[in-house]
């Protein structure tokens, strides 16, 4: 699957699980974070297939070369198995497990796929935009769609400003 879709499964799980800043990062790095494998890959791919390519639905360019690394088969649970059990933690098994699935899912879908695909991040991100709207209806009392689009953007709004600063700061301290 793109990563777009399997970006927003992983925001739509770790949203109904309420987990916290720490469990969204191993949710992040075991559910999307995985794919950074194919870009080792996407120079050699790109030269033999072209551009368009990239968007095909099937990722086997035919020459016998790896595109996925081991992260992308079962064999590779015995690390995250350890780590799981090393950090007490379900989560990096869970999110790797459902990574693989879609991929899996993917496979099983080879001529339905973009139909597939399209159904699971539209159903994905539909849910993700329910939970937010859902808390943000309780938390503040507020309903109507115009005044959750107007909360998201001030808060993207803050996010930013507060990422520029971080970042100015980081640029002025290195001079």
């Amino acid at each position: 699957m793109l990563t777009p879709t399997h970006l927003m499964v992983v925001v739509l799980v770790a949203m109904a699980m309420r987990l916290n800043r720490d469990e969204w990062f191993i949710a992040l790095m075991f559910g999307v974070v995985v794919d950074a494998d194919h870009l080792f890959a996407l120079p050699r791919y790109v030269s033999d297939n072209g551009w368009d390519a990239v968007l095909r639905q099937s990722w086997d360019d035919a020459s016998g070369l790896p595109w996925k690394s081991w992260f992308h088969y079962p064999v590779s649970a015995i690390v995250v198995g350890y780590l799981s059990l090393g950090w007490r933690l379900a989560l990096p098994l869970a999110f790797w497990s459902a990574h693989l699935g879609m991929d899996w899912l993917q496979l099983q879908l080879a001529g339905y796929n973009t139909v597939g695909e399209s159904a699971i991040l539209v159903g994905s991100t539909a849910g993700a935009l329910y939970i937010g709207y859902s808390r943000w209806s309780i938390r503040t009392g507020g309903s109507g769609l115009p005044g959750y689009a107007g909360s998201l953007r001030e808060s993207a709004r803050s996010s930013v400003s507060g990422l520029g600063s971080v970042i100015s700061g980081l640029v002025y301290r290195s001079r």
